[in-house]
């Protein structure tokens, strides 16, 4: 069973008292096409479908968390980015709307030699879909010696947040989390579910102190072990991983049947804020940067309250990522702390006093 604590000593899910100094991730950077089907069922295996071609803008799963970060976090804090771009336009465009947004490019390499991340996406008439990603890009050749070139140049100090998601290699992520580990950084991941063993061969799953999964990915893990009757599976999956780290916090989006999120003996349902829905792509490394940028401005993680009110990093997140799915590219570019207001305003939403003070501070 799964019951509510509130004091953050206790709780590593309550982290109002941590401030952090620093943001540094490694993942894929890149953009991409978007094709919408006019049917809703899933493209099979042998099958030719004929799609349009919509003027949308697809990103890859660093840049996009960063963004989000960058928009929300409210104060002034390093954003750091290790990937690789290619010398081309696309990668040259990329490293402008990265430091456009206030992340540091300096540790994104220009690769001569590859071309820069791309991914072709589908997308259903529900607004639901998924891409195919090159696997031979500039990103695929992030290598642990790029992250290891960081810390010893940039040696940071104080609280770091340490980010390691896809499209990169895993051996470099992992890198990243264990440098993490040396500097005493809270680190977030998230997988791909063909990832799964790999992360349990190289146990990197005692490396992270917050992990960030879709339904795919949850079931992927959830699969380690046997069900018991009447067992959900975002339950299996977070027993399961505290099986190799009991101290970690799992966020798990599960699309129009909203989110969850664990650590310990908690468990807090986020359910999904009523909205237009044009495209889904996005929305889980929305509601992670979302989440991270609200525990920057030292938001609880977790905190039981009515649905009407928020009071917790994952509810703002799952109001971010509401506005996220009504926004055509996986990037909502206008989002913003005014405008997460103003929505929750229209959804008829408030705030905790806590909330107000502390995240929208310069809104007030």
């Amino acid at each position: 069973m799964f019951v509510f604590k509130s004091d953050w000593r206790t709780n590593k899910s309550e982290m109002t008292a941590m401030k952090f100094d620093y943001v540094v991730g490694t993942g894929g950077i890149g953009k991409g096409i978007f094709f919408r089907f006019q049917e809703d069922h899933t493209l099979g295996r042998n099958e030719t479908r004929l799609a349009e071609l919509a003027d949308y803008q697809d990103f890859c799963k660093l840049h996009i968390v960063l963004h989000y970060i960058a928009a929300l976090a409210g104060r002034p804090i390093p954003l750091y980015a290790i990937g690789r771009v290619g010398e081309d336009d696309n990668g040259r465009a990329l490293l402008a709307l990265m430091k456009n947004s206030g992340i540091g490019t300096n540790y994104v390499f220009r690769d001569p030699h590859h071309k820069t991340m791309y991914a072709v996406c589908f997308q259903y008439p529900s607004g639901e879909g998924g891409n195919i990603t090159t696997a031979n890009s500039a990103s695929s050749y992030v290598s642990e010696r790029q992250v290891l070139r960081f810390f010893e140049e940039k040696k940071p100090a104080g609280n770091g947040i340490v980010i390691s998601v896809p499209e990169v290699p895993v051996d470099a992520r992992i890198c990243l989390l264990r440098k993490g580990r040396e500097y005493g950084c809270y680190n977030a991941a998230s997988l791909l579910g063909s990832e799964v063993e790999q992360f349990i061969r190289l146990r990197a799953f005692s490396l992270i102190d917050l992990l960030a999964v879709n339904q795919e990915e949850a079931y992927a893990i959830a699969s380690q072990l046997q069900a018991h009757t009447a067992e959900d599976y975002t339950d299996r999956c977070f027993r399961y991983l505290t099986t190799h780290n009991p101290d970690m916090t799992v966020l798990i989006t599960c699309g129009k049947d909203g989110a969850y999120a664990y650590a310990r003996n908690e468990k807090q349902f986020i359910p999904v804020v009523d909205h237009q829905v044009v495209n889904t792509a996005g929305a889980g490394d929305c509601f992670l940067g979302t989440v991270i940028a609200a525990m920057i401005c030292q938001i609880p993680l977790m905190n039981k309250t009515g649905d009407k009110v928020i009071s917790s990093a994952v509810q703002l997140a799952g109001l971010s990522s509401a506005l996220k799915v009504a926004c055509h590219d996986t990037i909502h570019f206008s989002i913003s702390k005014r405008e997460l207001w103003e929505f929750a305003n229209e959804k008829e939403l408030t705030f905790s006093n806590d909330v107000c003070r502390r995240f929208f501070r310069d809104e007030m």
